[in-house]
Order: structure tokens, then C-alpha cells, then sequence
């Protein structure tokens, strides 16, 4: 049997409302969301509910195999309207390795004029080791090698 950890959709919304705090404190008034499909979706759009941030993209990427291992890059949809400037709260599931929100930065920087003091990135989980800490929340770290398995992921 895989050593997993399986979240509930309470635990879903209470790691939400630890990001909602946080970034209410920051003080910054964000001009959109870019949720990071698949794993940031759902927490992105319960993001954009509960902060009223009603522009929502989504920058399909995938640094991971089904298996766990990493490969390239692999872009699959990219947001159009970004507007150079714009203050952006980047949402994935988890900040694992830090892989996927480096890749993000490098898009959203060279693709879309982005200034890196203008985003942050948000993650329900981050794994504690991650290579990737600039500008990063999260609702909670994780100290285990576990797998996390989110409700969405049945």
C-alpha cells in the first residue's frame, strides 16, 4: 500500500482561509489570479470567491509524470489578456518541488512583461524543502515525503 495522505474537502477549506488571511495582510490589491491547472483550479477559484478577484486565467503545466518523475516543462495553455503591470496571485495545490512555480515565473516574467515584486505565489501545501521561496504562502508545510492525494484527485 503507497504511503499516502488523503485531504478532505475541510481540510481543503480551512488551508483556503489560512491563504485568505495571509494574503489579506499583505495589503495588496491583486488584478487577477492565474490558478495552475490541474491542482490549482479549485483552490484558485475558491481564492478568487472569497477575495472578490473576479479575473481567473489558468496556465495549464505539467513538470511531472503520472509516476512521480520529473520531465521537461510542458505548457499547455496559457492565459491571454495579462496585462504588463498587473499585480498577480499565482494558486497551485501544492509547491512540491518548487519546479512547476519557477516555470510559471519565467513565463509570466518573459511572456507577459510581469515584474517578479508583482506576483506571489500561493500554495494549499508547501513541502518543506522546496527549492522555490520567493514571494511564496502557503495554508500549511509538509515535513514527510507522503503523497498527498487532494479530494479532486479521485
Amino acid at each position: 500500500m503507497e504511503d499516502v495522505l488523503k485531504l478532505t474537502w475541510d481540510n481543503v477549506d480551512f488551508l483556503t482561509e489560512c491563504l485568505v488571511e495571509q494574503i489579506k495582510n499583505k495589503n495588496i490589491q491583486f488584478d487577477c489570479i492565474v490558478a495552475l491547472g490541474r491542482g490549482g483550479l479549485i483552490p484558485g477559484a475558491m481564492l478568487s470567491y472569497k477575495l472578490d478577484i473576479k479575473t481567473l486565467y489558468n496556465i495549464g503545466i505539467n513538470t511531472r509524470q503520472e509516476n512521480g518523475n520529473y520531465l521537461d516543462t510542458i505548457v499547455y495553455q496559457r492565459p491571454d489578456g495579462i496585462e504588463k503591470g498587473s499585480k498577480i496571485l499565482v494558486v497551485d495545490d501544492i509547491n512540491d518541488s518548487g519546479r512547476t512555480f519557477t516555470a510559471v515565473k519565467s513565463i509570466l516574467e518573459r511572456n507577459y512583461n510581469i515584474k517578479s515584486d508583482d506576483i506571489l505565489y500561493g500554495s494549499l501545501i508547501k513541502r518543506y524543502g522546496s527549492e522555490f521561496n520567493t514571494n511564496t504562502i502557503s495554508g500549511n508545510i509538509l515535513y514527510t515525503s507522503r503523497w498527498l492525494v487532494f479530494p479532486w484527485d479521485k
